[in-house]
């Protein structure tokens, strides 16, 4: 069944106004029609099956059906993630919110290629957003990750509060698999550098904030290749990537 978030969303009557990008999509895109039925999430675990029963070009209406919750199975991530050039933060964040990452920190680091001036960060971040809220859309999630405000790398790390803090970086002295706990933790914070790398200054001061340099084995990863490998790692260690698929479609 269709999932789609309308972000604090709450039953305030049997019968909810759709908005209208979601009416589009389900009229235009999907070729739904009334009476078809789709899931609405809260973005907090909240669902809501409901029954369309209009779509007019401005704005669709349904009667909710049956409500329930669903628990967060992936494990808690955090990915402080430097700027990267171009559009390969559309990438980080479409494929880790894939993943189960559940909060975005964009870093901006010494080799930083991506300057993100203050006039554009409101624009950015909504259309940040809108890539995580698509990709949770398409991959079945019922929780929503948030994109914070892009910050200085001390801000990002002494903002941290994360149990299990990780620096990835190339000369790193030891891998990955000697510093992940055999208790599962609560929360994991992965920092990663942009093109070019964290320097040494930045690595060390994330290691005053309790962060542990890991090294991912001999080969550098790209930027937009790293977060991917640290999520999928630590998803299938801790969360949920050996858990039984749900029982419903989320293709397109």
């Amino acid at each position: 069944m269709r999932r789609f978030f309308i972000p604090q969303f709450s039953i305030e009557s049997a019968s909810i106004s759709l908005p209208r990008e979601i009416t589009h999509h389900l009229r235009t895109v999907l070729r739904l029609r009334e009476g078809s039925e789709i899931v609405i999430c809260d973005g907090a675990g909240g669902c809501y099956q409901c029954r369309i029963e209009g779509l007019d070009s401005k704005q669709g209406s349904a009667t909710v059906v049956r409500s329930w919750v669903e628990e967060e199975t992936a494990l808690d991530i955090q990915l402080l993630q430097g700027l990267p050039h171009s559009d390969k933060f559309d990438l980080v964040l479409q494929k880790n919110t894939e993943l189960g990452v559940s909060c975005f920190v964009p870093v901006r680091c010494e080799r930083c290629q991506f300057p993100l001036p203050a006039a554009k960060v409101a624009r950015k971040l909504e259309r940040w957003q809108k890539i995580v809220t698509e990709a949770a859309r398409q991959s079945g999630r019922s929780w929503l990750p948030q994109v914070q405000p892009p910050q200085s790398l001390t801000e990002a790390v002494s903002r941290c509060d994360a149990d299990l803090k990780l620096v990835l970086w190339e000369e790193a002295t030891q891998p990955l698999i000697e510093l992940l706990p055999e208790q599962p933790p609560r929360r994991v914070a992965v920092l990663i550098g942009p093109e070019g790398g964290l320097s040494r200054d930045e690595v060390a001061s994330a290691e005053s904030h309790g962060f542990v340099a890991a090294g991912l084995g001999p080969r550098i990863l790209r930027t937009e290749t790293a977060g991917l490998a640290i999520s999928t790692i630590l998803q299938y260690q801790y969360g949920d990537l050996g858990l039984v698929p749900k029982g419903y479609s989320v293709n397109e």
